[in-house]
């Protein structure tokens, strides 16, 4: 499996056409998703594979194609069958979390607390 970053590098280059073309992009000309207030694609800055981006972008891209529903975003498959396009490299992040790190952290485990106290 990809990281997120190599997701959004990847979607990149299908947004622009090839890999040489992601250098150049400036940002502003988004074919595949959403942008900041500012008007610059949310994946700008990570576009060249340099960077840490939150999972939690992908989910917001993810919202955005989806036209802001919850339910599509769940029911979106892999393999871009449902929109004639290819596969889409962020579809395992669409959920906002990784995979990969879904056992990782979480809740520390309960654990019982034992009185020392002498009985009265």
């Amino acid at each position: 499996m990809i990281t997120p970053l190599e997701a959004i590098h990847k979607f990149c280059v299908t947004c622009v056409g090839s890999p040489f073309e992601v250098k150049d992009c400036g940002g502003d000309a988004c074919l595949n998703g959403g942008r900041d207030k500012n008007g610059v694609c949310w994946f700008y800055k990570y576009r060249l594979g340099k960077g840490r981006p939150s999972v939690k972008l992908i989910r917001k891209m993810c919202l955005w194609c989806q036209g802001d529903s919850k339910e599509l975003v769940r029911e979106c498959v892999e393999d871009g069958k449902h929109t004639g396009l290819p596969a889409c490299a962020l579809w395992p992040y669409r959920m906002g979390i990784n995979p990969k790190r879904a056992e990782i952290g979480g809740k520390p485990p309960v654990t019982a607390h034992v009185s020392r106290g002498f009985a009265a």
